[in-house]
């Protein structure tokens, strides 16, 4: 009886064994997802396709806004001043939230209007940004990208400009990786 014991448990031992092993390297496979800026391929308002390339060896300042929202059309107005005072060392990115690219002309004309006296590119939501935009709650929220298309940073939610510059600072003159990656991003990814 032991010995046919032994020969049932042993296999199970061993399954469960493997089991854990996927579920660890699952977790840590999505922890660092979480960490990346998610992979995309979508267009501007202007109809130019832009990628995730757009971040390489660029620190991005990414802002969700939504054209219904006039706290988005005044933090884009600080954001650009501000982007020029800075002399281009940083780059703003929008990210229109509230416009698919697979949205209709009248939309997305609509928010062409709304940002022509800005020159930051604007680009329109897919199904690739999904998962990201779902950690999104509210609009603007604005987060960081560093050169190598890492999410770094604390995001900063609604209008908040000095907070937003602040934080810009405080990455861009670190040295250090672990000060880098304290963020909202980070604790959520190590739960």
């Amino acid at each position: 009886m032991r010995t046919n014991l032994r020969y049932i448990l042993l296999p199970l031992a061993l399954l469960l064994s493997i089991l854990t092993i996927n579920v660890f390297s699952a977790r840590d496979t999505n922890k660092q997802n979480l960490l990346r800026f998610p992979a995309f391929q979508t267009v501007d308002l202007n109809g130019n396709t832009i990628t995730n390339k757009i971040f390489t060896g660029k620190f991005t300042v990414v802002v969700l806004w939504v054209t219904k929202d006039e706290n988005s059309r005044q933090l884009w107005r600080f954001l650009s001043d501000w982007q020029q005072a800075e002399a281009s060392q940083i780059q703003i990115i929008g990210l229109v939230g509230d416009v698919k690219s697979t949205d209709d002309a009248a939309k997305i004309s609509y928010a062409q209007q709304m940002t022509a006296d800005f020159s930051q590119p604007q680009l329109l939501v897919n199904d690739d940004m999904a998962e990201f935009l779902t950690n999104m709650r509210a609009a603007p929220t604005i987060c960081f990208v560093d050169a190598t298309g890492r999410l770094v940073g604390q995001p900063v939610i609604g209008y908040e400009p000095e907070l937003i510059k602040k934080e810009a600072r405080r990455l861009l003159t670190t040295d250090s990786q672990a000060d880098r990656n304290k963020s909202l991003f980070m604790k959520k990814a190590s739960q």
